[in-house]
């Protein structure tokens, strides 16, 4: 009887195994996660954990890497957690972070939000107050500055400013670069009588958006916050009066194009 040769089979057995493969879990994380391939360490999983004030980072295997507190200040929550790196803020060997957090006012009915770069543990870089988007882009040949755009909505009209920051890196990965993605947007029923629900899509390196809404005069009528934890935003119409309103989502210095809505 003739034998199939050694690696005739081998090969046999790796395409049935491979015909049988399909996807696993491999690990569950409470909170939102993603990847970083740092600039010394390599790939790690990094995660916020709201209630904590916390960035935790975790090699590829799992194992946690690094723990650190932001230290959110009192009544304030985190917001986003970007640009974890070794290079990008200074030159020590520990990592750096960026965090953004928020309070509400509910008398006033507004947000504040703040920013700032830390170090692992926890100590503070550099404090952006009232940046609530901030991006690298890259400035010229060989030089990259952090972007941040800062917001007072305790006033009417919000007061907007840009403070933009040199960087002591020489290489940024492109991995922290900002990228212009363009974003879908749209709301039902329209005409819109009562309650009226927008969809949106945010970009995956955008957390959080505003969505503003004028009157045909170009007034400002109303603004919300939107994230990315869910795909749209219901509010109620009826208290607004009869008549065509503009709307659009904006986050740093890119908005959606601008919408029409009827209100009856």
């Amino acid at each position: 009887m003739k034998t199939l040769p050694f690696i005739f089979l081998i090969v046999i057995i790796s395409f049935i195994n491979n015909a049988n493969a399909q996807i696993t879990l491999a690990k569950k994380y409470d909170y939102s996660a993603t990847i970083v391939k740092l600039e010394e360490s390599g790939y790690k999983y990094y995660l916020m954990d709201v209630p904590a004030g916390q960035c935790r980072i975790y090699n590829t295997d799992h194992s946690l890497f690094k723990t650190v507190n932001c230290n959110v200040p009192s009544g304030f929550f985190l917001s986003d957690i970007k640009f974890v790196s070794e290079k990008i803020f200074d030159t020590d060997a520990g990592v750096e972070l960026l965090c953004t957090f928020y309070k509400y006012y509910s008398s006033q009915q507004y947000y504040e939000y703040d920013s700032k770069i830390i170090n692992e543990d926890g100590s503070q870089i550099a404090f952006m107050d009232g940046a609530l988007y901030n991006y690298i882009n890259q400035t010229g040949e060989n030089s990259w500055q952090l972007f941040s755009y800062c917001y007072n909505f305790s006033v009417f009209p919000e007061k907007v400013w840009t403070n933009i920051y040199n960087l002591p890196a020489t290489i940024v990965s492109v991995q922290y670069l900002n990228k212009s993605e363009e974003i879908s947007i749209n709301a039902f029923p329209n005409p819109a009588s009562e309650t009226i629900n927008v969809t949106y899509s945010l970009p995956n390196n955008v957390n959080q958006g505003v969505l503003h809404l004028f009157d045909s005069s170009g007034k400002k009528v109303e603004q919300f916050i939107v994230d990315n934890h869910t795909d749209h935003l219901t509010f109620d119409v009826g208290r607004f009066e009869s008549g065509i309103y503009l709307y659009f989502i904006e986050f740093g210095n890119t908005k959606t194009r601008t919408q029409k809505l009827v209100i009856q």
